[in-house]
This record gives structure tokens, sequence and C-alpha cells, in this order.
């Protein structure tokens, strides 16, 4: 055989190995590709379940906390200015007090001291909290209008767990009954 029979041969077969490395590069990169947004979904889903976790855990304490302090009718602490009386238990005629030794005391609910201990230091532990309802009490528990939708999917005994953006900050968000 010459040469010149040689090269058409050659050359085909360049060519074939040329589409066979582009098809197997092609399918590496779409492979590649299908196992990175897999990933990316399963570590999304990851993400939100520990953070479902690790709220569920911050509801249950202050569940606990609610539960141990509306059993013993609240807790009476310093009057303060980070604790004043507090204006809606101003029925309550055991209220304020003063111990023998002066001591000046107001009883606070456990809304009261959740409020505060979310208030005081949920930033601390990177875990911020709300009182809210549908009718509540105190004006600045009124809620926004996310909060609202939420409440009411939450009275029809559903739960809600989403990120929303709070203060330009995204937030993993429960509402949980």
């Amino acid at each position: 055989m010459n040469d010149d029979a040689r090269a058409p041969d050659c050359s085909s077969q360049l060519r074939r190995l040329n589409v066979y490395l582009l098809a197997t590069a092609l399918v590496w990169t779409l492979t590649f590709g299908v196992m990175v947004l897999k990933l990316g979904s399963h570590y999304s889903a990851m993400t939100m379940e520990l953070a479902r976790k690790e709220a569920e855990a911050n509801f249950n304490k202050d569940q606990a906390f609610r539960f141990w302090a509306t059993m013993h009718g609240g807790v009476y602490v310093p009057v303060s200015e980070e604790t004043p009386p507090n204006p809606y238990l101003a029925h309550i005629p055991e209220r304020d007090l003063v111990t023998p030794a002066g001591r000046e005391l107001t009883l606070m609910n456990p809304a009261y001291l959740v409020r505060q201990l979310n208030e005081q230091f949920g930033e601390l532990f990177g875990v911020r909290g709300h009182i809210t309802s549908l009718d509540p009490l105190r004006p600045e528990n009124r809620p926004d209008p996310w909060e609202r939708q939420a409440l009411v999917h939450f009275d029809r005994g559903g739960e809600v767990m989403e990120v929303s953006d709070i203060d330009g900050q995204s937030y993993r968000v429960l509402w949980r009954r």
C-alpha cells in the first residue's frame, strides 16, 4: 500500500476519534453538571432540615419556659429600666410588690418574659423571635403581611417553614403549633 491510500484512512480515523472525544467530554460534562445540581439540591434540603431542627429545639425550649412560668403564675423581677411594670397586667392587684427590705418587684407573665429574652439575647445566640397573633393585645405585636398570612395558615393547623427576608437578611422562619 502506498502513502496516498493510507492518508484518507488516517484522516477518517482522526475525525472519528475527535467525534468520540467530543462526545465523551460532553457526556462527562453533563454527568458532572447533573451531579452538581443534585448535590446542591441535597445540600439545600439538608440545610433546611437542620434549620428546622434548630428552630424546633428553640421553640420547644420557649414552650417549656412558658409552661414553667405559667405553672408558677409568672415570675417577679426587680423593677428597672429594662423591666418596667407591664401595663397589660395592671388589673392584677399583686403585679407590683415591695419586699420587706424595700426592693420593688414586678410580675412578668410568660409572654413578657419570652419577649424580653428574644429582644435582649436573640442576636447573641442567632435566634430571633417575635410574639404576634391575629388579634394582639399590644400594638407592637401586630403581624406584618407575611406574618398575617402565616398565622391564617397556622390557625388551620398547618406548619410554615420558609426562608424569609427580614431587615435585609435571609432567615429561616418556622411557625409551629
